[in-house]
């Protein structure tokens, strides 16, 4: 059996290099995704930490950078459920929770010109290798990586966000 993956494509008016910074850029992730995360140097190899408590710092996850190709392709390995994340979904024993947070899948932002120029850049978020289509990671992926790439496509086509005075 093939494992499910969620697949997410948008067009967004900028160039690769701008897409690829503010994928990159921890200025520019602080406004789209908040103050938790992620932060890297973004070199193959290199960790992918995230802030899980709003007032503690960034923490090591194993995470791990998979490709960094500017303006073209950035891929990281992504970490399991961690304990805050048993309260958000609900288990229905310890064993279920326990098969779950083994569970390692992965996300890679694909980037590339649109074949109708005018439609500009064309962003492809794959994040896979989930255990089984009722995978709790894929659950929650699938409705946090739309929000968050609604949010950076706001912000790299200057639009104005919901917080911001009139």
């Amino acid at each position: 059996m093939e494992k499910p993956e969620f697949v997410y494509r948008i067009y967004i008016q900028t160039t690769a290099d701008q897409l690829y910074r503010a994928l990159t850029d921890p200025e520019l992730i602080r406004i789209y995704m908040g103050d938790h995360g992620p932060d890297s140097t973004w070199e193959p190899g290199a960790p992918v930490r995230w802030k899980m408590d709003p007032d503690g710092d960034f923490e090591e996850v194993g995470q791990r950078v998979l490709a960094a190709e500017p303006g073209r392709r950035l891929a990281y390995s992504w970490h399991t459920l961690q304990p805050m994340h048993r309260q958000m979904f609900d288990f229905a024993s310890d064993e279920e929770w326990e098969r779950a947070v083994q569970e390692r899948s992965r996300v890679s932002f694909d980037i590339e010109p649109a074949a109708e120029p005018e439609l500009g850049i064309r962003l492809t978020l794959t994040h896979d290798g989930f255990d089984g289509p009722d995978s709790r990671m894929l659950e929650g992926v699938s409705e946090g990586w739309v929000a968050i790439v609604s949010t950076l496509k706001t912000l790299l086509e200057g639009g104005k966000f919901l917080d911001e005075p009139a």
